[in-house]
């Protein structure tokens, strides 16, 4: 077993343990919350599943670097794990099951090359490694073969943290929804990654992201055969905040045509 396959078991592993302290601390009803920032809230599930899944992996694997997105990085180095507790906290939050574990590895920076993603409530561990396949639960998954916009279903998140730019970005959703069959938003950036992998979805675009948020997805949707872009080519998905799209890769074109064309929705 070479590294990278070390690290892929434990990560599979890791996942679903932690997956069991989050339906434990759910089922218990007590979830302490903090704000921090307007919409922007972490739960003590987040902090304690962090902290598990870094002291956990240290203990694997001493010399790689850690990035989370509730404690941040104690050193700046690679090879490092990127780490999401809880992607979808307001999902978690409100009892709504689409909220994930996210597990991501890379070797140099904005380039992850393993993920794993688990669906916690629906009980769907998502991984794969870049170059040796995409996996559900264990069996290979590949993108979906839609090459036609209106064919496609799109993800399209809702300006969630940025409400002064809601006029902008619903200008561009309307000018997408009336080119593809329809919309959807789940919540979590890396439960819609693993869903473009697995083919239930065919292409995403979304603003403001930080790289916790993508990494595993990012590598799972790779492995898979799809693509994933910074929709500012100048930045890399590392960079914080990351605007991204993606797809299938036979409708990369079409999505990152529209999305460039329309222009920045950033606060200046």
């Amino acid at each position: 077993m070479n590294e990278i396959q070390k690290r892929y078991e434990v990560a599979l592993n890791l996942a679903k343990q932690a997956g069991i302290m989050l339906l434990e601390i759910e089922n218990n009803g007590r979830i302490e919350i903090s704000q921090k920032a307007d919409n922007d809230y972490v739960t003590q599930a987040d902090t304690l599943v962090e902290k598990f899944l870094k002291d956990s992996l240290k203990n694997s694997f001493p010399s790689d670097f850690f990035l989370g997105e509730e404690e941040g990085q104690e050193a700046e180095g690679f090879p490092r794990w990127v780490i999401d507790p809880i992607d979808g906290t307001m999902n978690f939050m409100r009892g709504l099951p689409n909220y994930t574990i996210s597990i991501g590895w890379e070797e140099e920076m904005g380039n992850p090359i393993l993920g794993v993603v688990y669906n916690v409530r629906q009980g769907e561990l998502f991984s794969g490694i870049v170059g040796e396949g995409a996996f559900l639960n264990g069996q290979p998954i590949h993108v979906s073969a839609v090459d036609t916009p209106k064919k496609a279903l799109l993800i399209c998140e809702a300006p969630f943290k940025q409400h002064e730019n809601v006029a902008s970005y619903f200008t561009l959703f309307q000018q997408l929804f009336l080119e593809c069959t329809d919309l959807r938003c789940y919540g979590s950036v890396a439960l819609e990654l693993c869903y473009i992998a697995s083919g239930r979805i065919d292409s995403i675009f979304e603003y403001s992201l930080g790289y916790w948020d993508i990494a595993a997805g990012t590598a799972i949707l790779r492995a898979a055969g799809g693509v994933l872009e910074t929709i500012d080519r100048t930045r890399n998905l590392s960079t914080y905040p990351v605007d991204i799209i993606g797809s299938n890769g036979h409708l990369q074109t079409w999505i990152s045509t529209k999305v460039r064309g329309f222009g920045s929705i950033r606060p200046s």
